[in-house]
C-alpha cells in the first residue's frame, strides 16, 4: 500500500470523487433529489418546443453531454426529476398526478412494482436497430418481457456488478474468483459489505448454488442454505458501508481488505491507485441494470419512445457510462467505437485473455444474473435474514 502520508492525501482526493452510485450525498444530483417535489429540477437547453418531455431517473441521464443532442434533434427540452434508490422512485411516481412524466429510468426488479401500480405500459421492439447490437442478455431480458411477443416494459440502458472488489496486494485473482475465499480466516474482520439485503442475498444464493439462473427464485430450503453462509461469513465482516464510498475509503485505508461490492476498483484507479480489482466469482454474482419505461399516462408517448430508442445508441451510452455522476457499463456492445483505450481497460470492454473471441466484459455478464426481488418468499423474509446476520 501507499505509505500513510500518500494514503491520506490520496484518499482526500477519492472522497471528492464520485465513488457511491447508490448515494451520492453532496452532489448536484442528491441536491436535486432532495429539492421540493412539486418544482422538477430542469437539466436542459434552451429549445422551441412548447411541451417538454419529462422523466424521473437516476443522476447520469440529465447530464448536457447525454440529453444535448436528443434535444437539439427533437427541437424540444428534457425535464429531469432526479431520485436515488428504488423506493424513492416510487414515492416520487405516487405523489404526482397521472401524466406528470413520460418516462422512467427504472431499476429492472422495480419494473414489476410499476407495472403493478399501471404506471407504465409495454411497447415494442420492432424499429429498435441497436438491439441487434446488445449482449443477447440484454437483447432477450425476461424480468422486462412484455406479456405479448415482441413487447417489453423496458430497455437496458446501464449496468454494471456486485461481484468481488479487492486489494491485490493481500487477495490473489484466483480467491476472488470464489465466494468461499471470503470465509477464510486470515480475512477475519477484513470484509466490507454495501448495506443492502438485496445484492448480498443474491450473491450469498449464487455461492451455495452456483450458476443458478434464477438466484431470487429459490426454496425455503435453499433460502436456510443462503442464511447458513451468511453466518459462516459474519465473523469476516469488518464495516457495513451505507453506501460505496465508505467501503472504497476503508480499502484504501488497508482496514478491509475486499468486498461483495463490485467496480470499486473503477473509481479507485481513477484516483492513481492501480492495486484494486475487481471480478465475478466462477459460481456467478449479481448484476444490476437500469431500463427505460414509457409511462402510460404519457400525453408525450411518441416523443417518449424517441427517447428510449435514442438511449440504445452506442454513442449516447458511451457518454451515459461515463457520466460525473459515476461510471458503469453499457448493454450495447459497439460502445468500444466512441471509447479511447483507457476508457476500455478501466470498464473492461478489452479482449479477455481466458476465453478469445470475446470481451472481458461479455464474460462478466455471462457470469451474472440480473439482481430481483425474492420470488417464493415476500420480500420481508429476506430482509429479516439480512438484519438477522447484521445483528448476530
Amino acid at each position: 500500500m501507499t505509505n500513510k502520508t500518500g494514503l491520506q492525501d490520496k484518499t482526500a482526493t477519492v472522497a471528492a470523487t464520485d465513488i457511491s452510485r447508490r448515494k451520492l450525498l453532496g452532489t448536484t444530483a442528491a441536491g436535486a433529489a432532495a429539492a421540493a417535489f412539486g418544482n422538477f429540477t430542469i437539466f436542459s437547453r434552451q429549445a422551441q418546443a412548447a411541451e417538454p418531455l419529462r422523466v424521473l431517473c437516476w443522476p447520469g441521464y440529465e447530464e448536457k453531454d447525454v440529453i444535448a443532442e436528443f434535444e437539439d434533434l427533437h427541437k424540444t427540452k428534457v425535464e429531469f426529476k432526479i431520485y436515488i434508490g428504488g423506493e424513492q422512485m416510487l414515492q416520487f411516481f405516487a405523489q404526482t398526478p397521472p401524466g406528470t412524466f413520460d418516462a422512467i429510468i427504472s431499476d429492472a426488479e422495480y419494473v414489476q412494482k410499476l407495472k403493478a401500480n399501471k404506471a407504465i405500459e409495454a411497447y415494442k421492439t420492432d424499429g429498435f436497430a441497436e438491439l441487434a447490437n446488445y449482449h443477447p442478455k440484454f437483447r432477450d431480458f425476461a424480468p422486462t418481457k412484455g406479456e405479448t411477443a415482441g413487447t417489453v416494459y423496458g430497455i437496458p440502458t446501464r449496468f454494471s456488478f456486485y461481484g468481488i472488489s479487492y486489494n491485490t496486494d493481500e487477495m490473489s485473482a484466483e480467491q476472488a474468483a470464489d465466494w468461499n475465499s471470503l470465509l477464510d480466516k486470515k480475512y477475519a474482520g477484513k470484509i466490507g459489505m454495501f448495506d443492502w439485503y438485496l445484492p448480498n442475498l443474491g450473491n450469498a444464493s449464487l455461492a451455495v448454488n452456483p450458476g443458478n439462473q434464477t438466484p431470487y427464485a429459490i426454496t425455503d430450503d435453499q433460502l436456510k442454505k443462503v442464511k447458513e453462509f451468511l453466518t459462516k461469513l459474519r465473523p469476516q465482516i469488518g464495516m457495513f458501508g451505507s453506501s460505496n464510498q465508505p467501503i472504497a475509503q476503508a480499502m484504501l485505508a488497508g482496514d478491509i481488505f475486499a468486498s461483495p461490492t463490485g467496480d470499486l476498483d473503477i473509481d479507485l484507479k481513477l484516483a492513481g491507485y492501480d492495486n484494486f480489482s475487481s471480478t465475478i466469482p466462477k459460481q456467478g454474482g449479481i448484476r444490476w441494470q437500469e431500463v427505460a419505461c414509457v409511462c402510460s399516462a404519457s400525453k408525450n408517448k411518441d416523443l417518449a419512445m424517441e427517447w428510449v430508442k435514442y438511449m440504445t445508441s452506442p454513442k449516447v451510452q458511451s457518454k451515459l457510462v461515463y457520466t460525473k455522476a459515476f461510471k458503469a457499463r453499457g448493454p450495447n456492445m459497439k460502445i468500444v467505437d466512441y471509447w479511447n483505450d483507457d476508457q476500455k481497460k478501466l470498464l473492461s470492454y478489452v479482449p479477455d485473455p481466458a476465453n478469445p473471441g470475446k470481451m472481458l466484459v461479455e464474460t462478466l455478464i455471462d457470469r451474472s444474473m440480473p439482481r430481483g426481488l425474492p420470488a417464493n418468499q415476500p420480500e420481508q423474509a429476506w430482509i429479516d435474514v439480512f438484519n438477522e446476520f447484521k445483528t448476530a
